[in-house]
């Protein structure tokens, strides 16, 4: 009884943690493959939200003096998309530089 009663509870607390959680562009960028993560759901959501159906993501990110740069990729209908990420380091995700061509 007793442990059922902390499994009940464990279980309870990790489900509120999605709850949480902080919005996206709240994100604090720390390292260049958590930038390359999001901008491959930020530039994935701009295609998802006129209906495209974006595939083969690559990607490639430096460091330039205090930014971080991703240069990427995504085929949609068959056609190369170019992406261009750029954000400052340690700054919110919210300010920084997203070009899509």
């Amino acid at each position: 009884m007793k442990h059922t009663t902390a499994l009940v509870a464990i279980l309870l607390i990790t489900s509120l943690q999605p709850l949480s959680a902080t919005p996206e562009k709240d994100v604090y960028i720390e390292s260049a493959s958590q930038f390359q993560n999001w901008c491959k759901k930020e530039s994935y959501r701009h295609f998802r939200r006129k209906k495209q159906h974006p595939y083969n993501w690559s990607a490639s990110t430096i460091r330039q003096l205090n930014d971080y740069q991703t240069t990427g990729s995504w085929k949609v209908n068959n056609v190369e998309k170019h992406i261009y990420c750029e954000i400052r380091i340690g700054k919110k995700a919210r300010k920084r530089k997203i070009k899509i061509r």
